[in-house]
């Protein structure tokens, strides 16, 4: 397609000047190791292409190797709104690109597809409420502070909670893209923006339109990093009983054992930290369970403008249970939020399963492996990312960011709970189909009743840890020799995962076994 164009360019191009367009973002709403949506305002001109390639060619727009026309085109908010679907992308792959019309180039930008595969770790923010009350037409501080650490941190992707301006207007969201600037890297790194409907959105089209969102109703799951995670945005200002819950229901059903995680985003809280804002029952009743049920770990909820992190709780109306939940660290659901991007209020409501809250600006910093999903609340206002994160060591926290410690003395949420479903499925081979170059070699016997031997492909220092069908780690050590014996009397009858590390721990393998 390409030299189709390419006349056409050198006419554009016989002087330079910069293209006709602002107000850059990037969307997920696809499998994100292989599509990216790219969209922005074309102020004026004609003849709109983008142009990309995994080579570097600045703005020099004849020598990539690919371009694409706007697939699609909405006048939206004040802005010409332009959109392109790449898709047939590679994994793990970076992608640079200009925006060409009859005016000039754009500057270059470049973003980075997701891995296909779940032993990759992921990096996340998340969190919302990016609005102000009152006039919002000239940059919002707040607002930029909390874009600054998407800019330093250099994520695979924020997930955004909605509320992302007050009143709606076409010129509080043009502000809104141009506070977003703030989010690129100084060498044009873009990081791509995971949508969520709040209650400022005063209809689902503002997701449609301005980002791209190919659900009408903006409830919908992705996965990310292969089978890493499933993760569902779903819509508090949609009916939450009927269609919604129906097929979050079976959404959840049809992929119980699929991913490693599970966590879910939407707007409204179910039980707010501030009195102010009400107790959301439908939401409690309709999906907290099913969240429970499923094994869903992690929930990212926005509206309330305060800092928040929840212990594992699973809905309960039990003696000790407190706001419809009670805590449960070993299957529980911890609720992180709530909003507060870019306005915050004063936190008066606390519930005996509140690990704690707090009243500032904050972004939630999400690292995910296949072991553990670890959250840190990032103070946005306090922080000063001056150097970004060096891309090879993105997980390294910065010296300059100011970390929440909460009222136990800890400055992280670790959940270490993977599903054990997955586990299961992906891993589980018979003793005869074992690949020589497995880490475990045999398993045996199995079932068995106080002694489970395991024999490994290499005399190494290689860790184990056995957990039970909830998740619980219930035994671990080392094992030095080819064999080992491993004691199971302490053990309950049940089905167990025996999960053996490399030595330099850079994969493990998983197996099941049943104590009779």
């Amino acid at each position: 397609m390409k030299h189709l164009y390419i006349p056409l360019l050198l006419l554009l191009f016989a002087s330079f000047s910069f293209g006709a367009n602002d107000k850059y973002r990037i969307s997920i709403t696809d499998d994100p190791a292989t599509t990216m949506t790219i969209g922005w305002n074309q102020i004026s001109g004609h003849s709109v292409a983008l142009f990309y390639d995994v080579v570097d060619h600045g703005t020099d727009a004849k020598s990539y190797s690919d371009f694409q026309l706007p697939d699609r085109t909405v006048f939206y908010k004040g802005m010409n709104n332009y959109f392109v679907r790449l898709t047939d992308l590679a994994p793990s792959t970076v992608y640079y690109f200009v925006i060409v019309d009859n005016e000039g180039t754009s500057e270059r930008f470049w973003f980075k597809t997701l891995p296909d595969k779940p032993n990759v770790p992921l990096s996340i923010v998340a969190g919302g409420d990016s609005r102000r009350s009152g006039s919002e037409i000239v940059p919002h501080e707040p607002r930029i502070e909390s874009n600054k650490i998407v800019k330093a941190i250099r994520p695979d992707f924020v997930a955004f909670g909605g509320d992302y301006t007050d009143d709606n207007t076409d010129g509080q969201w043009q502000s809104w893209f141009d506070d977003w600037q703030h989010s690129i890297g100084d060498d044009g790194r873009m990081t791509p923006l995971y949508n969520t409907r709040g209650n400022h959105e005063h209809s689902n089209e503002d997701i449609v339109n301005l980002f791209d969102v190919p659900y009408d109703d903006v409830y919908y799951a992705i996965n990310f990093g292969g089978s890493l995670i499933r993760f569902y945005t779903l819509n508090s200002m949609f009916s939450i009983a009927g269609e919604q819950t129906e097929w979050l229901s079976e959404d959840l059903e049809k992929n119980n054992d699929a991913t490693v995680w599970k966590m879910a985003q939407y707007h409204y809280t179910i039980a707010p930290h501030i009195s102010s804002k009400p107790y959301r029952v439908a939401q409690y009743e309709h999906w907290a369970n099913l969240f429970y049920k499923h094994g869903m770990q992690l929930v990212i909820e926005c509206d309330t403008h305060v800092a928040r992190n929840s212990w594992p709780v699973r809905p309960s109306e039990e003696e000790g249970s407190d706001g419809g939940f009670i805590r449960d660290d070993q299957n529980g659901t911890v609720y992180a939020g709530e909003g507060s991007w870019g306005l915050i209020r004063n936190v008066n409501v606390n519930y005996n399963w509140t690990r704690d809250a707090g009243s500032f600006t904050q972004v939630k910093w999400i690292q995910a492996n296949m072991d553990s999903l670890v959250v840190y609340t990032i103070k946005s206002a306090t922080s000063n990312p001056s150097i970004p994160v060096n891309d090879e060591d993105r997980f390294i926290m910065p010296d300059d960011l100011d970390i929440w410690v909460m009222a136990d003395g800890s400055d992280r949420v670790v959940i270490d709970r993977p599903n054990p479903l997955y586990e299961s499925v992906l891993n589980v081979l018979e003793a005869e189909t074992i690949s020589p170059k497995a880490i475990i070699q045999y398993l045996y016997p199995n079932p068995t009743q106080e002694v489970l031997r395991v024999e490994v492909r290499e005399a190494k220092n290689h860790r184990y840890q056995i957990s039970s069908m909830q998740g619980k780690i219930v035994s671990e050590g080392t094992i030095r020799e080819t064999f080992q014996d491993i004691d199971l009397k302490s053990l309950s009858n049940g089905t167990y995962f025996f999960r053996l590390w490399e030595s330099d721990e850079s994969q493990y393998e998983v197996r099941k076994f049943i104590k009779k």
